[in-house]
């Protein structure tokens, strides 16, 4: 028995097709694909084609991660008031422009979490954050894992979101995170996924890193005009796939942004996150990571 576990594609089909290339050899019984199709990456269309095939060829498991609520909460649609803050919902809006109501028909059929069977081996409890809480984020030695295992009282439990590879055991639970398809932040960035092998009625891990292709990565941001769409964000975007972003994610530039904004206006509501206040935060990280 072969699972193959794939998270946070963000809209990066250059990785998902490369991935997807590699499993093909591999004799791969089900997939499990744990959420945030859309995100960074300009090949939103890609990517969910790629998944419709594969879903209408091989066993699917499919979960919906926050990109997805953001989505069906309408943050992408365009309200003029946030015309003024492109890095903040920049790539919000261009996600929502290519997801055709079909897409956001799958997206709200989705789960957040549930268990996949098969007959022999233990149960798995799959999820984008965690089983409770779709943007939780579980690292080793946190309460948050301790409380999740001692609820979902399961034997193997894999998460997505943070983007960052893991394995550990929390008690008698083996808890996994396979990284991120398309936006990891473990260095060097890489496509990253993972396999799992049942063997002997236990299921035993393989981490998977491909190569990326960078440049490709690049070039297709410049292509879409994401840099003009969402200007700092994307800036960041080309930082984290040339390796240059050293232990800084979107999320952090996002809060250093809000956190200046809070300094110079007295507050800061999301989205309304001014540019010169990213530019200040982008600056931040470009100095801090060399």
């Amino acid at each position: 028995m072969e699972i193959a576990v794939l998270s946070d594609i963000h809209g990066n089909h250059v990785a998902l097709e490369t991935c997807l290339k590699y499993l093909k050899d591999r004799d791969i019984d089900s997939y499990c694909f744990l959420g945030d199709y859309t995100g960074e990456f300009p090949g939103i269309e890609q990517t969910m084609k790629m998944l419709y095939d594969l879903r209408d060829n091989k066993q699917c498991y499919f979960l919906r991660g926050n990109k997805e609520d953001y989505q069906l909460d309408e943050l992408g649609n365009d309200y003029p008031q946030w015309d003024d803050y492109p890095s903040t919902i920049g790539i919000l809006r261009y996600a929502r422009k290519h997801l055709t109501d079909k897409d956001m028909e799958f997206f709200k059929s989705l789960p957040i979490a549930l268990t996949v069977k098969n007959e022999g081996f233990p149960d798995i409890v799959i999820c984008h954050g965690s089983p409770r809480k779709i943007n939780e984020k579980l690292a080793i030695n946190t309460q948050s894992l301790n409380d999740v295992v001692s609820e979902t009282n399961a034997d193997y439990i894999i998460c997505g979101h943070t983007h960052r590879k893991m394995e550990t055991m929390c008690g008698a639970t083996h808890v996994w995170n396979p990284g991120s398809v398309g936006a990891s932040i473990d260095i060097p960035y890489s496509y990253k996924f993972m396999i799992l092998h049942g063997c002997n009625g236990e299921w035993q891990p393989e981490f998977i890193s491909l190569k990326a292709d960078t440049e490709q990565l690049v070039l297709e941001l410049q292509s879409a005009g994401l840099f003009e769409t969402a200007p700092y964000w994307t800036r960041f975007t080309e930082l984290m796939v040339t390796g240059k972003c050293g232990e800084y994610t979107h999320g952090s530039m996002l809060n250093r942004a809000m956190d200046i904004c809070h300094e110079m206006h007295g507050e800061c509501n999301w989205p309304m996150v001014p540019e010169e206040c990213y530019a200040r935060a982008f600056s931040e990280i470009l100095n801090n990571s060399f």
